[in-house]
């Protein structure tokens, strides 16, 4: 499915209902950026792999969202703060602060 077909798909089920597939993804996000069970090393591999996430390309269906996460988790090397757990454009959506 090409990018731009996948963002009409994000977008087209605005009807209040919870979208399983945007809970899903944003779960495994927030645990791979706040857990602090997890390594440094098991992160890494997590934030680099991104894409193999539940429902990853649906949620981001091109990664320029995520490249400024990627980068200042680079440049720390630690777990981040969730500072933000709420909707956007009726979709769940994350915030963290490092």
């Amino acid at each position: 499915m090409t990018s731009a077909a996948l963002i009409i798909a994000f977008f087209a089920h605005r009807t209040g209902a919870v979208d399983e597939k945007n809970e899903a993804f944003e779960h495994w996000f927030i645990d791979t950026c706040t857990n602090n069970d997890i390594s440094a090393s098991e992160r890494k591999q997590r934030l680099t792999t991104w894409m193999n996430a539940p429902f990853a390309r649906y949620c981001h269906p091109r990664e320029e969202h995520l490249l400024p996460l990627h980068i200042c988790y680079g440049l720390s090397g630690s777990s981040a703060k969730l500072v933000f757990d709420g909707k956007v454009a009726g979709k769940k959506a994350s915030a963290f602060l490092r």
